[in-house]
């Protein structure tokens, strides 16, 4: 017995098929690419030749590469655990019960505000100078 098609099931496929396609052709097909031209001395033009494990065995025996590892999670690590830590006294220091705790929290959340702030000013120029003088002309 064959299920009739709905135009739920309809909708579902239309929307699913394109992005599906999408993705294949901007995300997998080049990563899968990619991971073909490992395996040769391709240079982005011209011919190349299959090497095999070459271009892995030279990136792992290159003292560099093992550096910029080391620097990467050395980066990394230092990165996360000062943001977490500062993240933390400026979270405390938010919530304790200081003397200037309302000046702390407004000097904190100013860049949040300060970007609509400037669009508000910008839109209240434009509709109080430009758009009269331009309906004027």
């Amino acid at each position: 017995m064959k299920k009739k098609m709905t135009n739920r099931d309809k909708t579902f496929w239309a929307v699913i098929i394109p992005v599906l396609v999408l993705f294949f052709t901007f995300n997998t097909l080049p990563m899968i690419k990619g991971f073909i031209y490992s395996f040769t001395n391709y240079k982005g033009y011209g011919s190349y030749e299959y090497v095999g494990f070459r271009n892995y065995i030279d990136l792992f025996t290159d003292a560099r590469v093992g550096k910029s590892y080391l620097f990467t999670f050395k980066y990394a690590l230092t990165g996360t655990v000062l943001v977490n830590v500062l993240s933390l006294i400026m979270a405390l220091g938010l919530n304790s019960k200081i003397r200037f705790k309302s000046a702390l929290r407004g000097i904190y959340f100013v860049p949040n505000i300060l970007g609509g702030l400037v669009i508000g000013y910008i839109f209240s120029f434009l509709f109080t100078y430009i758009l009269p003088g331009v309906g004027n002309i």
